[in-house]
């Protein structure tokens, strides 16, 4: 059995990749965060609703099917929603007490990451938080799956959570 778990939401794919990565690098135990009701695939809508996306607001997520209290160390990957972590990973945070585990953040993004690492400290105070990742995809939109931080960074990141 593994102590380790790999925390992830992923609106387009990009996170879901990079957690998928990371797992089988840690050979660790994953587990995907979803909205209890999902989001438009229509991003137009997606930004109607989610622009002004502050840490009070909640959307509510499909119960974890995890024993949290079985792992030591925790990876958690979500994607930037308007300069902040998105919804389902708020509303997990809030939810679920990592208290005392062992932490490695990252967030996934086209170059705008926010307040995304702030967010996550707000929502772990009594969490150690051993290191951070900037995932930067393209902002181009025909190349918006294209990873632009380097997998030698992503593995850096990983060895911090030992």
């Amino acid at each position: 059995m593994t102590d380790t778990l790999v925390i992830y939401y992923s609106f387009t794919g990009n996170s879901k990749k990079v957690a998928n990565y990371v797992k089988d690098k840690l050979n660790a135990d994953i587990l995907e965060l979803e909205p209890q009701i999902p989001f438009s695939s229509d991003y137009d809508e997606v930004v109607a609703e989610w622009q002004n996306n502050d840490i009070k607001r909640d959307v509510e997520i499909k119960k974890v099917d995890k024993d949290l209290s079985k792992y030591k160390k925790i990876v958690l990957i979500t994607c930037t929603w308007w300069y902040g972590i998105s919804p389902v990973m708020k509303k997990f945070l809030k939810e679920y007490d990592l208290s005392n585990k062992d932490i490695i953040i990252a967030s996934s993004n086209a170059g705008w990451l926010g307040h995304c690492f702030k967010d996550y400290e707000t929502l772990l105070p009594n969490s150690n938080i051993k290191g951070e990742l900037d995932l930067v995809f393209s902002s181009n939109e025909h190349e918006r799956d294209k990873m632009l931080t380097s997998k030698s960074d992503i593995d850096n990141w990983i060895k911090k959570l030992n």
